[in-house]
């Protein structure tokens, strides 16, 4: 606007002057200064300043209409430079501390969020310590290369050869989702194992089918169905020997396996 207005002026001044008429190097100077200067930061963020030297360049001018050659016209020109010089250096700095307080709050932000994001880490880590002491007082937990496993024998989930879950069976399955959706973020496998009695065939659809019952169990529960895969393992993965009740009882069993790292759900 500010610039604008300064064209209409030295329009306005041009056609009442006269051709003849040439203006004095201060006015000139004036001129450009005024150009700068209102082209720059200063109409923004010294407005006060750049209003006191379009005042200055305005007398200015109107002496140059009534006395070109004069004195007075120089002066008021140069007072309208230096004006004009101290809107544009004040627009400047203004500019160059915007900057300097914008860096130092996108600073300060980043580091607000770096911090949240340790602290969210802390208690992210917190979650899963006090899931997992939770986890081994209803169930065997055990560290292994593909993940935290979480055994269940079977004699408490099921009836033998059934593949119902018992009701005695939800509330432990109730305790073990509540700490596992502490760590939710983590894919599981459920995976149902037998014992050596009975085919292979029949074994192995027994354990999907009890794999499977955990896992719907679960997901009814609030784990993220996109979360869990079940697996039936049949009886080729004995942790005893089968020859004995023991053993078998120990072969009977479920176990849901925490992944070590985080994955995203397929798409």
């Amino acid at each position: 606007m500010k610039t604008l207005q300064f064209m209409i002026i030295v329009t306005f001044v041009a056609l009442f002057a006269g051709c003849a008429t040439v203006a004095p190097n201060e006015l000139v100077n004036a001129r450009s200064a005024y150009q700068n200067a209102s082209a720059g930061p200063a109409e923004q963020l010294a407005p006060a300043e750049l209003h006191k030297a379009h005042e200055a360049l305005v007398l200015a001018e109107q002496s140059f209409l009534k006395e070109p050659d004069s004195q007075k016209t120089k002066d008021l020109a140069y007072v309208a430079q230096r004006k004009s010089e101290q809107a544009g250096a004040l627009g400047a700095m203004a500019a160059v501390k915007a900057s300097k307080d914008k860096a130092d709050a996108d600073f300060q932000k980043q580091q607000a969020e770096i911090l949240q994001a340790k602290q969210d880490l802390r208690d992210s880590e917190k979650r899963t310590a006090d899931a997992l002491a939770e986890l081994a007082k209803i169930a065997t937990v055990k560290e292994e290369e593909r993940g935290l496993v979480v055994t269940l024998t079977g004699s408490i989930l099921f009836r033998s050869a059934k593949s119902t879950l018992l009701s005695s069976a939800q509330v432990k399955l109730d305790q073990v989702v509540n700490a596992l959706l502490a760590v939710r973020a983590r894919n599981l496998i459920v995976e149902g194992h037998t014992d050596s009695r009975g085919s292979e065939l029949y074994n192995q659809g027994l354990s999907q089918r009890r794999a499977d019952a955990v896992r719907d169990y679960l997901v009814q529960r609030g784990y993220p169905a996109d979360r869990i895969q079940a697996r039936g393992k049949g009886e080729g993965n004995p942790i005893a020997n089968n020859a004995s009740p023991e053993g078998r009882a120990n072969n009977r069993r479920v176990e849901i396996v925490i992944e070590r790292e985080l994955q995203k759900p397929n798409p």
